[in-house]
């Protein structure tokens, strides 16, 4: 349980909520709770990423964090990361302490070769989810030279993560009401989904509409072997097995998480 909070911790509590109801882009709205929580928890930095199933973790926000480092995580390190996936299951603000011994995560790669790069040390998770569906995630991270996180910031964290929950939730219901509504915006939405690049959302609209390889080639002034190439590509990050597939995935009444 918290006890008394500060007048400070109070405004910075009450602008939180207020974010959590007012802001509608999610990346704005997870950029600006960054910056709060830094300054409520005496944290140094911080990070968010959107999680999907086929692609790992993406669309990150990140505070007082290298983007190249942030890059190398999305390319290698989550996928040697020891901490996150069990952070994933507490469904609460955890501790890295809670997950992993820290002189055991102190000889880790993805310690002394991604957070150690940025100075990260003492960390505090919070992953959000809709019954199984992960919405986002809150890291919060302090430097070596500061003291470790306590219960109490766990709790605060807690708290704010169940709020975020619910907005993020809100927010995906909003999003997939529109998309069943506005074809366009049902491509755009998928699209940001699976992280495609604006050709690739291109020749996807086309091949949406039926259009053959040629075809695309011709409208988009590029060849046809560049056309399948980012079919290909396509392929990969939807995680689809066919243009069959492909499209029943684009068309489906909800993407599978």
């Amino acid at each position: 349980m918290l006890t008394t909070l500060s007048a400070r911790e109070t405004n910075l509590l009450f602008g939180i909520m207020q974010d959590l109801a007012g802001i509608e882009d999610t990346a704005d709205l997870r950029l600006r709770l960054g910056q709060r929580l830094l300054d409520l928890l005496e944290a140094d930095h911080f990070a968010s990423f959107v999680w999907t199933k086929s692609e790992g973790d993406t669309d990150c926000v990140a505070l007082n964090m290298d983007e190249r480092n942030i890059s190398a995580y999305q390319s290698h390190f989550q996928y040697c990361d020891p901490i996150t996936p069990s952070f994933r299951q507490c469904r609460r603000a955890t501790h890295v302490e809670q997950i992993i011994l820290r002189e055991e995560f102190e000889r880790t790669e993805f310690y002394n070769d991604f957070l150690a790069r940025d100075g990260l040390c003492h960390g505090i998770n919070f992953h959000a989810f809709s019954g199984t569906t992960h919405l986002g995630d809150l890291r919060i991270w302090r430097g070596r030279n500061r003291e470790t996180f306590q219960r109490r910031d766990l709790d605060l964290l807690n708290a704010i993560g169940m709020a975020f929950a619910n907005a993020l939730e809100r927010r995906r219901a909003v999003e997939d009401r529109l998309r069943e509504a506005d074809p366009g915006r049902k491509l755009s939405v998928w699209a940001t989904r699976y992280g495609l690049t604006p050709r690739e959302k291109d020749v996807l609209r086309h091949l949406g509409n039926g259009a053959r390889d040629l075809e695309i080639a011709d409208a988009l002034g590029v060849s046809v072997t560049t056309v399948r190439s980012h079919i290909k590509s396509v392929f990969q990050k939807s995680g689809a097995a066919s243009r069959a597939a492909l499209l029943a995935s684009l068309n489906a009444p909800a993407p599978t998480n």
